[in-house]
């Protein structure tokens, strides 16, 4: 009995390094990405800034209908595809998202950029260690957040077509803090389902390399979601 004990703590304790571990890489790959991201909006806004079609509403609508159709190829894909291949497309995605970011924060000044960066990290990092930690299972509520925050990118979607529909003060206000609330359930969501990932998949090395990978890249466009609705909220004169 004695030696039962041992053994199931024994496992217990390399499961908890092994997640450890896992959680750990796939976060090192955001930043690596997010790295690129940086690197891509920087150097790449001047170019961007003469580039008429990244202000036009037909450039919003293609990248926000971009997004879904690369994750779902990449995703159903992800079984036969090689660490590289998922890697590319991590690295490809942070690019992509750089090029998008440069679009929304050209006309800002470096500190408010600053500012914001640091708190969408403060706020990311809360997030991340809630849904990791918690008990509770946030399946039940993200799809509630999921879908207010769909409709807060169909409004601005709506809103760069149509500018007499686009919310304005106090309105404007108010759908950017829903759409903040949204993001945040959605970012403590996934990193909750990455432990759950890593305990259906603990022992397939090679699809957990991937799934590293492929959540790094969801959790950078949180990220980059939670920046730009942070922006819209703190970033005004």
């Amino acid at each position: 009995m004695n030696d039962f004990n041992q053994q199931a703590v024994g496992t217990q304790a390399e499961t908890d390094l092994g997640l450890k571990s896992f959680m750990l890489g796939t976060y090192r790959y955001m930043m690596l990405a997010m790295g690129v991201t940086a690197a891509v909006a920087y150097f790449g806004a001047p170019y961007f800034a003469q580039m008429g079609f990244l202000r036009s509403p037909f450039a919003l609508l293609g990248f926000v209908i971009a997004i879904p159709l690369l994750f779902g190829a990449v995703g159903a894909k992800l079984h036969t595809m090689s660490k590289g291949g998922v890697l590319a497309f991590l690295f490809g995605f942070a690019a992509f998202l750089g090029v998008f970011v440069s679009a929304i924060t050209i006309v800002y000044p470096g500190v408010v950029l600053a500012k914001v960066f640091f708190m969408t990290v403060a706020m990311f990092g809360a997030l991340s260690l809630f849904g990791y930690s918690t008990g509770r299972n946030l399946s039940t509520f993200v799809k509630y957040a999921f879908a207010a925050f769909l409709g807060y990118v169909a409004i601005n979607v709506l809103g760069m077509f149509f500018p007499a529909l686009r919310p304005t003060g106090t309105m404007d206000i108010i759908i950017n803090v829903i759409a903040l609330a949204a993001i945040a359930m959605i970012t403590a969501w996934e990193t909750q389902m990455l432990k759950r990932v890593y305990y259906s998949m603990a022992g397939n090395a090679a699809m957990l390399g991937k799934m590293s990978a492929y959540g790094a890249a969801s959790l950078l466009l949180a990220f980059v979601n939670m920046f730009q609705i942070l922006l819209s909220l703190f970033g005004r004169e």
